[in-house]
């Protein structure tokens, strides 16, 4: 399988947010685990999956017409009532001089691993895999691997969960067929793998010996237009972020129903942060 490594662009730390238990029915479907199967595999008369591309500039195309998103409704990745916090997305801090178009949960308990699913059915289309310490420091001392997974839904949303540490067995497979661990966390395409919503992503996030809860980034992003034109591209790059995904990135709460309104209620983690998103 030929791989193409594209850029990155912002990784960061999270919050913590408070979520509704999911239906048993859910979680079972989720825990039953190896529904990972290529998109085109058995059927040879099967069409592959509509995916999304940056075009390097401004506008990420679809490899063919795409379908109707609808009214879309994300499940929360996590259950609520684990969380106690969260980062909402599009937070800016002049004095450090960055800008998170994505957002954070955290876990409650600090003991806990944490358990992470889809929130979205779509394709795994693109991940990466780095070694980063307890003072977000890649490749210092005491790193360990983490994992960042992007799912895409083929009417041009894409969702990103990043601080992964302990992915379920049928990713893992995947990650060590194709996705090598590299020096930073840029990411490497691979053949669409079809994904459902609730499915288990990582039964455990973050550096094993962090101080701080166990805490993971997710970040949605709408490709089929800008979400945000205040912001040009010299902008994003001196405050170390990127046009790729910083001038998409969505609200996420307010497309998960009443679940997202209990998740925007929680502390924010960094309230001197200012957010042009939530």
């Amino acid at each position: 399988m030929q791989l193409k490594r594209t850029l990155d662009r912002g990784s960061s730390r999270c919050g913590a947010a408070r979520l509704i238990a999911y239906p048993c029915s859910v979680l079972l479907a989720a825990t039953s685990v190896l529904a990972f199967a290529p998109a085109a595999e058995g059927d040879p008369r099967a069409k592959a999956p509509v995916t999304w591309s940056w075009n390097g500039k401004d506008a990420w195309l679809p490899s063919a017409k795409a379908p109707s998103c609808g009214k879309l409704r994300l499940q929360p990745p996590a259950q609520v009532a684990a969380l106690d916090g969260w980062l909402p997305p599009g937070r800016l801090n002049e004095t450090a001089r960055y800008y998170k178009a994505h957002g954070a949960l955290r876990f409650a308990d600090p003991t806990a691993n944490g358990t992470v699913a889809a929130a979205v059915d779509g394709y795994f289309v693109r991940g990466a895999a780095y070694r980063e310490n307890r003072d977000g420091q890649m490749n210092g001392p005491g790193s360990s691997v983490q994992y960042l997974v992007d799912i895409q839904h083929p009417c041009g949303f894409l969702v990103r969960y990043d601080h992964l540490r302990t992915l379920s067995p049928a990713l893992q497979r995947i990650f060590d067929r194709s996705i090598p661990v590299g020096e930073d966390s840029r990411t490497t395409n691979v053949k669409p793998v079809k994904i459902s919503k609730g499915q288990v992503l990582a039964t455990a996030v973050s550096v094993p010996d962090q101080p701080s809860p166990r805490q993971f980034d997710f970040g949605v992003y709408d490709l089929r237009r800008q979400q945000q034109s205040l912001h040009s591209g010299a902008w994003l790059a001196d405050h170390g972020s990127g046009a790729e995904l910083a001038n998409f990135a969505v609200c996420w709460p307010r497309l998960m129903g009443s679940t997202g309104a209990q998740i925007e209620a929680l502390p924010n983690i960094a309230p001197q942060d200012g957010t042009d998103i939530c």
